[in-house]
């Protein structure tokens, strides 16, 4: 029995949640449904400047799940130890990870999700059964400590005329960061209110120093733990 739970900001961690729900036979749901009692905890969310998001992390260190499997998405550039520092924020036993590439929310390059490289994990998953996976550290990059800082000083949310006040944006906001259409210091630059916004009048720009790291060549590997 599995529980697939997701966080997503632009969508791409929900829709690769889909298909790895599809793969458990499974429904994928957003953070905050209650789990099972003896389920496994699949969870799936995207890495920020090389570090799990906040409202996932919140999530790990309380969800109370005995068992879990981890798949954390990354654009193309860098996944720093997001898994490993999920892995410590969890109390329970974690039986399989790994780290996917998919298309990155700032540069939408088109980079599919490939759902038949986790066909391992999806086997150990539907077991339930397995020792406690040895994730290594890794690298991060120098300002992957200041992940806040480090999105706002590269991503300005842009608020056109057409905003309404609707409030749509701080409905959906994680981090609870948006008034009126403006985040506050909170904002950690997941899109999710670009998407969500009925008015179209919420957008990002990339600072020249951002779009310059971007432009680098990206990274295609999916590496697993189990």
């Amino acid at each position: 029995m599995t529980d697939v739970r997701y966080f997503t900001g632009s969508g791409h961690a929900r829709s690769i949640a889909l298909a790895c729900a599809e793969a458990v036979g499974e429904a994928a749901l957003p953070l905050g449904e209650p789990l099972r009692e003896n389920a496994v905890l699949l969870l799936i969310f995207p890495v920020y400047c090389e570090r799990v998001p906040p409202p996932v992390a919140a999530y790990l260190a309380a969800c109370g799940a005995e068992r879990a499997a981890f798949v954390a998405a990354y654009g193309g550039m860098s996944y720093g130890r997001a898994l490993y520092d999920a892995q410590a924020l969890f109390r329970g036993k974690v039986i399989a990870a790994a780290y996917v590439p998919t298309e990155h929310a700032y540069t939408q390059d088109g980079y599919p999700f490939d759902a038949a490289a986790l066909k391992p994990l999806f086997e150990k998953v539907r077991s339930g059964e397995g020792t406690t996976v040895l994730i290594p550290k890794g690298r991060r990059h120098l300002f992957s400590g200041a992940p806040g800082l480090r999105s706002r000083l590269g991503v300005r949310l842009v608020r056109s005329s057409r905003c309404s006040g609707c409030g749509a944006c701080e409905r959906v906001c994680p981090m609870h960061a948006m008034r009126a259409g403006k985040p506050n210091g909170r904002c950690i630059r997941c899109l999710r209110c670009v998407r969500a916004c009925p008015e179209e009048a919420l957008s990002f720009r990339l600072s020249p120093l951002l779009r310059a790291y971007l432009r680098r060549r990206r990274k295609n590997e999916t590496r697993l733990f189990l």
